[in-house]
């Protein structure tokens, strides 16, 4: 197995496990405070990685990772704004798909090559993505606008940072996946600031207002918090591997590998959250599998 491949698939793991905690957080906090949480947790993990692997600090990686940076604080505060609104089970499939067809679209318009094995392997994981993001028909649960709104959001701007990512040079190392996580520590700040200056309560704004205390019963603010935490080592360790995989592999390999997450995602919320899955949603998994083998070889 080449080891892009196997940095893609540990890292697509980590950010599924990630996504599930920064949901549940997400749940008992305000949205925004579940994310700064995870982002301080994330910025010490890829700082510490830094320091051990190292890198090349250039305009090209800091102006590329601050944009990427931008891109992902927006699309992880809508993703974790559509999953506290749920359900968890179907909208985090659906954000992995948008975010795997947007750098797949940038890497075939710029010419990337890759045999017909490669792609056909690719499309096989667009289609089981697709698969895992149909609902039951018993799932009482629907999505509603305001949560295919941040779905969307969310997808385009996961997507385009890493296209944002994949443009740094190899010798940057993690130094753009600092950058970026900085920048969106920054981000947050900034929102967090103007939210308590203007008291905004319009629109979707009302998704970063903390959740009703009857939602809340059973928790513990701690909990909430260590899941914050937990999903920001998580996403820490899920970014390094990401940019050394870009380094090492290509955009589109890469991206749709990462974006098979909602495995992760999906399982763990069958076994704790008790969502059900489907016959499709198995047949969804085993192609994706299949496509994971492919793009192995």
């Amino acid at each position: 197995m080449s080891l892009f491949v196997a940095l893609s698939l540990i890292a697509s793991v980590a950010y599924g496990t990630s996504d599930f905690f920064g949901g549940l957080a997400a749940r008992r906090l305000n949205v925004l405070h579940a994310t700064a949480g995870t982002y301080v947790a994330g910025t010490i993990v890829v700082g510490v990685g830094l320091l051990a692997v190292g890198g090349t600090w250039t305009m090209d990686a800091t102006a590329l990772g601050a944009l990427a940076g931008v891109l992902a604080i927006i699309g992880f505060v809508a993703f974790y704004a559509a999953l506290a609104i749920g359900p968890m089970s179907l909208l985090s499939p659906a954000i992995a798909l948008i975010g795997a067809v947007v750098p797949v679209a940038v890497a075939a318009a710029s010419g990337e090559r890759l045999d017909a094995l490669a792609w056909g392997a690719i499309t096989v994981a667009v289609l089981a993505t697709v698969l895992i993001s149909v609902p039951s028909s018993r799932t009482r649960q629907r999505v509603t606008p305001r949560a295919a709104i941040l779905a969307l959001v969310a997808g385009l701007g996961l997507g385009l940072s890493i296209v944002a990512i994949d443009a740094t040079d190899a010798t940057s190392g993690l130094v753009p996946a600092s950058v970026e996580m900085v920048t969106g520590l920054v981000v947050l700040a900034l929102l967090l600031t103007g939210l308590r200056i203007t008291r905004a309560r319009f629109g979707l704004l009302a998704v970063f207002e903390p959740p009703p205390a009857s939602t809340r019963q059973g928790s513990t603010a701690g909990r909430a918090w260590a899941f914050s935490a937990v999903a920001g080592v998580l996403l820490g360790v899920s970014n390094a591997l990401l940019i050394l995989a870009l380094h090492e592999g290509n955009l589109a390999v890469v991206s749709v590998l990462v974006s098979l997450y909602p495995l992760a995602t999906v399982v763990l919320a069958a076994l704790v959250l008790r969502e059900r899955l489907t016959v499709v949603q198995g047949i969804g998994i085993a192609l994706a599998v299949l496509a994971c083998i492919a793009l192995a070889t």
